[in-house]
């Protein structure tokens, strides 16, 4: 059946840069201190499961809807972090602490739902398996990660470099206390419930504890090691200090992630005055397939503002990016 991926990557992130610090009594090396919060969701999933769920269950009485090789996960958590930066490069790398407050992953590794003609029943077989995390404390599990913003640069001619940047984003694991791990392997039949009557009463979309408690054939209750979602991109950056009023720019960004298809981008940025920037772009793959975008920026001696989307045009989701930076 054809599979269908949808995503969401919430974050907001702040980071502190002292170049004034000699760090380690080296003279190129200053401070980093950073924090950020991040929701990320995805979502394989079935076009039968996709109709079922906005269309009703209507189109398959006296037929079977399959869910093989649906999936989904959602991980939300904090951090804080500090590192060092190469003042002459600008690169930088830090470590930070991470603190997980919520974790949700499951997949069918197969399944369906079968309809009765006469509607007086529903079988659905599942085997699949699931982990969420349990407890009411604030922090469900801690962990590590290493975030990396490599720079480098090559010469292109006598007075133009090209710039690149390797960046890396929470790269690293969490242990979870505790967690309820779920496992199916057989057949249920559900009460003569239609679809539409189960989402909007009392049903298994309204008591997943129940529901998944029933198809359930084992729950286990255990610790778990959670790799987290990092994120990998390298672009050829543009110079802000060039004297060309346009210059291209391109590259790719990946996640640890099974729904997120390496996307590729590039585009144009075009240098309207000394303080002022605007550029286009373009992209394919991530949660979607072909995207393009807009960002502008402004530029002033002790304070920079961008504002950006990677998703300006079409209908396949939304996208905002915000940037601060301040200088003092």
């Amino acid at each position: 059946d054809e599979i269908n991926r949808f995503g969401v990557d919430l974050n907001a992130e702040i980071e502190y840069k002292n170049l004034n610090i000699n760090l380690f009594k080296d003279s190129l090396k200053g401070l980093v201190i950073k924090g950020g919060i991040y929701n990320f969701s995805s979502m394989l999933y079935s076009k039968d499961l996709f109709d079922m769920a906005f269309f009703g269950n209507e189109m398959f009485t006296g037929d079977t809807a399959y869910f093989t090789g649906s999936q989904f996960t959602n991980l939300s958590f904090q951090k804080i972090g500090v590192g060092w930066l190469n003042k002459k490069s600008k690169s930088s790398y830090s470590l930070n602490f991470i603190g997980v407050n919520n974790y949700l992953n499951g997949i069918f590794n197969e399944g369906h739902l079968y309809q009765s003609q006469s509607v007086d029943s529903l079988e659905l077989l599942i085997f699949g398996e699931g982990e969420r995390s349990k407890g009411s404390s604030y922090f469900k599990g801690f962990g590590l990660a290493f975030d990396m913003d490599y720079r480098f640069k090559m010469k292109k001619n006598e007075k133009d470099f090209i710039h690149f940047q390797l960046l890396l984003r929470n790269l690293g694991v969490a242990y979870m206390h505790n967690t309820d791990h779920y496992l199916a392997n057989g057949v249920s039949t559900i009460q003569s419930y239609e679809v539409n009557d189960l989402i909007n009463s009392e049903s298994i979309f309204n008591n997943p504890d129940d529901f998944a408690n029933g198809i359930s054939d084992t729950i286990i209750t255990k610790g778990s090691l959670v790799i987290l979602p990092a994120m990998f991109q390298f672009t050829k950056l543009i110079d802000n200090h060039s004297f060309h009023k346009i210059q291209g720019f391109f590259g790719f960004r990946g996640y640890l992630n099974n729904a997120y298809v390496p996307m590729l981008f590039g585009g144009l940025d075009y240098k309207a005055t000394k303080w002022f920037r605007i550029g286009a772009h373009g992209s394919y793959g991530g949660f979607s397939q072909l995207r393009y975008g807009m960002y502008a920026s402004v530029h002033f001696p002790h304070f920079n503002l961008g504002l950006a989307s990677e998703n300006l045009f079409n209908k396949t989701g939304e996208s905002i990016i915000i940037k601060l930076s301040c200088a003092f």
